[in-house]
């Protein structure tokens, strides 16, 4: 089985409302894609990060029906890609490890996710120092990030320590012990014999649910409409429509899409200017290669940059022509 964590910090656009929504479309996804058994989402108690924990049966899931599922299109993408008006994130990366049994499950509680930067010469060390029991811990996984398949991203930390807790007392007792001091930092790692490069780490709550096991996803054969609405100042619409032309349209074009539609508000109308473009697809799973061709694109990258200037806000949704 496969463990994920994907870290997403949060951007200047994240509010206390639209951080909770983004929490509760992540928690839910085990709800939509079969093979996807657990997942659960939280805000870091620092603030800054969202948090997605989730499980895999096999990394056939992982690599397969994930990636093409509409849920992750849909709604998961609508908070990660730069060209979506409704971005919350940035820098985001995954961790993941793999067992060959089941991944230790508790319901809910605090989850303590510590990233680790080792030199291949301190793993054993720190294998033998990080699988024994610590009192106060739950449930407890050190593993490197072993998945075979890496993003384009590649791997941002060679080794992760999982730890669930029961409570934030339990937490804290922890924290106060020998074995908590040792792993809150680089110092603390080395005290317990143990050369460490980098560390990173990120505490929040969670609580697994128990769902029915979704349905099969049905053939994905028929096209879709990738609609854009992004809100503007009236004032920057010229300056946004240019930017579309040349930039975004392009890209659009080179992924195999076609342009349907292109709205905006009328003038004088608003306090605050739409301009909606709707591309069609020759299918939902066709936006996964898109996904991993945009950040390669000079295009793309382009219409990122300049339109973060100007779009306030918006939607990206996903239809099907009825």
């Amino acid at each position: 089985m496969i463990r994920r964590f994907y870290i997403m910090p949060l951007n200047h656009r994240a509010t206390e409302d639209s951080v909770a929504q983004f929490i509760a479309d992540y928690d839910a996804c085990d709800q939509f894609i079969p093979g996807l058994t657990a997942s659960a989402a939280g805000l870091d108690f620092g603030g800054s990060t969202v948090v997605w924990e989730n499980v895999f049966d096999t990394e056939e899931t992982y690599l397969g029906m994930y990636m093409v599922h509409p849920y992750h299109a849909c709604t998961l993408d609508s908070y990660l890609m730069a060209d979506s008006p409704e971005l919350l994130t940035q820098d985001t990366f995954t961790v993941r490890y793999e067992l060959d049994g089941d991944i230790p499950r508790l319901e809910r509680g605090i989850r303590r996710l510590v990233l680790m930067k080792l030199p291949e010469d301190a793993e054993t060390a720190a294998e033998k120092y990080l699988s024994a029991d610590s009192d106060h811990v739950a449930t407890s996984v050190f593993s490197p990030d072993n998945v075979k398949w890496v993003s384009p991203k590649g791997k941002a930390w060679t080794h992760i320590l999982e730890q669930g807790f029961v409570d934030e007392d339990d937490l804290d007792a922890y924290l106060a012990s020998p074995h908590g001091i040792a792993t809150s930092s680089k110092d603390g790692f080395r005290r317990a014999g143990i050369d460490i490069d980098d560390l990173k780490i990120f505490t929040y709550p969670f609580e697994l649910k128990s769902n029915p096991v979704p349905a099969p996803l049905p053939a994905d054969d028929v096209p879709a409409y990738y609609a854009i609405t992004a809100q503007l100042n009236p004032d920057d619409v010229d300056a946004y429509l240019d930017l579309l032309k040349r930039t975004y349209d392009p890209h659009m074009t080179d992924q195999g899409c076609k342009l349907v539609q292109r709205l905006r508000t009328v003038d004088e109308g608003y306090l605050e200017a739409e301009v909606q473009s709707i591309w069609e697809l020759p299918s939902v799973a066709h936006y996964n290669p898109m996904r991993f061709a945009s950040g390669g694109d000079a295009n793309w990258n382009r219409y990122a940059l300049e339109a973060a200037t100007l779009v306030k806000g918006g939607r990206r949704r996903f239809y099907r022509a009825v």
